[in-house]
């Protein structure tokens, strides 16, 4: 549990985020999400309630763990999700042929190495327009060109928008315009601005 803490990131730029085990970070990528309401305080996401609609709408989260459909293929999942979006999936497509899935896009994602469906985890949860964006340990089990090549759109997007990248480490080529360790003596209580 976090005690009198106090963050404010402003747009746009891209913000690295580090710290040890335990140390709060994945709570910290849930309260953005809106879906762990705080107990005390408030979470807003472009000055909005992180819990409302509105902010919803603006934000993408993409957490550590992938939450797919085993059995979609990942040209499915790209499709399905742009039309949840109300966008075109051909950017989506794009993005995943970029990353190197063309050879899988009709594959189910439950027949995928591990770094392949975390490239389309990444790709999916980053469709349409956003203001604000969250990546939890978007590189783990990532090769090197997919490493650059999300670095390179990350980088991209932080000119305009809000990039919070949750990472023990970040890629050299990344443009990181703010760093900040999270730390276990947050949780006990001491502010940190």
């Amino acid at each position: 549990m976090f005690t009198g803490l106090s963050l404010s990131f402003g747009a746009p730029g891209l913000v690295h985020l580090r710290g040890g085990n335990g140390s709060g970070k994945s709570t910290l990528v849930e309260l953005c999400s809106g879906y762990l309401l705080p107990w005390q305080g408030s979470v807003r996401v472009g000055g909005l309630d992180a819990s409302s609609p509105a902010a919803r709408s603006g934000r993408r989260i993409c957490r550590t763990q992938p939450a797919l459909y085993p059995d979609m293929t990942v040209r499915d999942h790209i499709v399905f999700t742009s039309r949840c979006r109300g966008i075109d999936p051909k950017g989506g497509l794009d993005r995943a042929v970029g990353l190197g899935l063309e050879p899988w896009l009709d594959h189910a994602a439950k027949t995928l190495s591990t770094g392949n469906t975390r490239k389309l985890w990444y790709v999916v949860c980053t469709l349409g327009g956003f203001d604000f964006a969250v990546l939890d340990e978007p590189f783990n089990g990532i090769d090197q060109e997919g490493v650059e090549k999300i670095a390179e759109e990350l980088s991209g997007w932080a000119a305009d928008r809000l990039v919070l990248l949750i990472s023990h480490t970040a890629p050299a080529a990344l443009a990181v315009t703010a760093d900040f360790v999270l730390d276990r003596t947050l949780l006990s209580g001491e502010s940190w601005h």
